[in-house]
């Protein structure tokens, strides 16, 4: 009974794959990506066929991260590694290649060039070097095809599927986009005040100025400190945009001298399309 019972199960398979090639049972590709926003575009392409892990949890630094041994644990058993430029992969992408060479690390960003941005240098409120790519939804669409493109690779016989988890994810990048230039035009001003110079992408992206108070990674001196106050007094700053991942005691403290306030946006957040809206209806709120 028991042969017959197991007989029955490898006919019922050998049915399935081949009158039913796409919906043969496939076990989902593994993949590791470094922060959560990357999560989300994944699982657009992929859906039910990819499992992600995200290297860095909510809440830490990109900067000052380093991976536990359960993550470098989980990452042994990872077929493909979605990076993106973010600053702990400068050090970590190199030595995780060394320890599993056969895992396909794909880079979502540029790595011919570092990811610059050059805005204009009116006291603070240049920034060179910020990574935060997602933070354009143009951008996002282009790494949305770099994932769809290696994910057909790597399952030929889904790309149809994945190519039309790509289109529906476009269509919706395009009606986010048009949403934030609609919530933006509400109001006719155009600088922000932020301490960590994360939205350097989406201030170019909207013809905005982003005001930095944080310097390329480094925090601003006594000098600094003073200029930026008398910046913010003459603009009449009344919002200073904060993140959960960095000290937030030099913000407040300006804050309270220039007689604004702060708030947290998180570039970092997966949930990527209404986060997106909450922070253009945030900076909407404070521009100046």
């Amino acid at each position: 009974m028991k042969n017959f019972h197991t007989a029955g199960l490898f006919v019922f398979a050998l049915i399935q794959l081949f009158y039913f090639p796409n919906k043969a049972w496939t076990e989902p590709i593994p993949v590791f990506v470094s922060i959560a926003p990357q999560k989300y575009f994944v699982e657009r392409i992929g859906r039910e066929q990819v499992k992600v892990e995200v290297m860095m949890n909510s809440g830490e630094s990109p900067a000052t991260f380093n991976p536990n041994p359960r993550k470098m644990s989980l990452l042994s058993k990872a077929e493909l590694y979605f990076s993106i430029g973010v600053p702990f992969e400068t050090t970590w992408i190199d030595r995780v290649q060394s320890i599993y060479p056969e895992l396909k690390i794909i880079p979502l960003h540029d790595k011919t060039h570092k990811n610059t941005i050059q805005e204009p240098t009116n006291h603070h409120s240049h920034y060179t070097g910020d990574p935060h790519i997602w933070t354009s939804p143009a951008k996002v669409k282009v790494i949305a095809q770099k994932i769809k493109d290696t994910l057909a690779h790597a399952i030929p016989q889904k790309e149809k599927y994945f190519k039309a988890n790509l289109q529906a994810f476009s269509k919706d990048l395009d009606v986010l986009d048009k949403d934030i230039r609609n919530i933006l035009t509400k109001n006719k001003k155009n600088r922000f005040m932020v301490f960590h110079p994360a939205w350097s992408y989406f201030a170019k992206d909207y013809d905005l100025q982003q005001i930095a108070i944080e310097h390329e990674g480094k925090k601003p001196g006594a000098r600094s400190l003073n200029k930026i106050i008398a910046q913010g007094k003459s603009l009449g700053v009344k919002v200073i945009f904060v993140q959960k991942q960095f000290s937030l005691s030099i913000a407040e403290n300006l804050a309270k001298m220039i007689g604004a306030t702060t708030y947290e946006m998180d570039p970092l957040a997966e949930d990527y399309l209404e986060n997106m809206r909450r922070t253009a209806s945030a900076i909407s709120g404070a521009l100046k």
